[in-house]
């Protein structure tokens, strides 16, 4: 057996690997319940664990007082390379591991955490309450600022555009400060999130393929095509405008044309 299932099966009860440390949690009811691990596995993932259990201490018996012990233990999990769905918990369970992941410098596991948020959904009933916990989660700010994008990226395709849908939005949810507050930052949010179905040629939404330029809508860098024998079909991309109806534009030999007409050439996104 390779190494790393080795180790995922040294936490089995029935391993003849015993375990060297245990970590107490008190829950409902006064109820203690328990994690019991090997210091050498923890302190080869977690320096923070290492000085815990080979400094002056030496600790064999921890109380866990600052997370729950099903959080602790899909942190252990995943130290032992058990198969950790990390995309089956809940967001808020996520935001207890993230904080657990931080605190004993697991980089593997944040960075695990953060890809999974975009695989949860978000919807109408949910994203205000994704966005509180982004709020409540400031302090570990790349998971906070996950939470955010995912809850923005939901009003955004919500809204899609849409003025009146958004006032609606906010007019529909209780006001208190803390809901104008991530709502304003969502909103803030939104503005720096791409918008999926903008056409990467033209710059726009709906696509502008095949419509002819103007310059409303002309987009450096943009490639066209000639509409009929006017236009050229030596153009390759747009570079500026030279006045309201001219424009300078990169050929397809690679040289610089100037003062060709705007109406002779169309977008060619496809």
């Amino acid at each position: 057996m390779a190494l790393l299932g080795k180790i995922a099966k040294s936490l089995d009860p029935n391993s003849d690997l015993p375990t060297d440390v245990t970590f107490f949690f008190k829950g409902e009811d006064n109820i203690v319940k328990e994690v019991k691990a090997h210091k050498l596995i923890l302190s080869m993932a977690s320096d923070v664990f290492k000085r815990e259990f080979y400094g002056t201490m030496k600790e064999e018996d921890v109380v866990i007082k600052d997370a729950s012990q099903q959080v602790f233990q899909a942190m252990i999990e995943f130290i032992y390379n058990k198969r950790t769905a990390l995309g089956d918990f809940e967001l808020s369970f996520l935001a207890s591991l993230y904080y657990l992941a931080e605190k004993y410098y697991l980089e593997d596991l944040k960075e695990g955490i953060l890809a999974t948020i975009p695989e949860h959904e978000v919807n109408n009933e949910n994203v205000l309450d994704v966005a509180i916990l982004a709020e409540e989660s400031i302090l570990h700010q790349p998971f906070s600022d996950a939470l955010y994008v995912a809850a923005a990226s939901f009003l955004k395709s919500a809204f899609n555009g849409k003025l009146e849908k958004a006032v609606d939005f906010c007019v529909e949810n209780e006001s208190t400060e803390l809901h104008g507050l991530v709502l304003f930052k969502m909103l803030a949010t939104m503005k720096n999130i791409p918008d999926p179905n903008l056409c990467e040629n033209c710059k726009q939404t709906p696509c502008l393929n095949g419509k002819t330029l103007t310059a409303q809508n002309f987009v450096p860098g943009a490639k066209v095509d000639h509409r009929d024998h006017r236009g050229s079909a030596r153009i390759d991309t747009l570079m500026k405008l030279d006045g309201p109806e001219t424009y300078t534009a990169r050929m397809t030999d690679g040289s610089i044309g100037h003062d060709f007409v705007l109406e002779y050439q169309m977008f060619n996104c496809f």
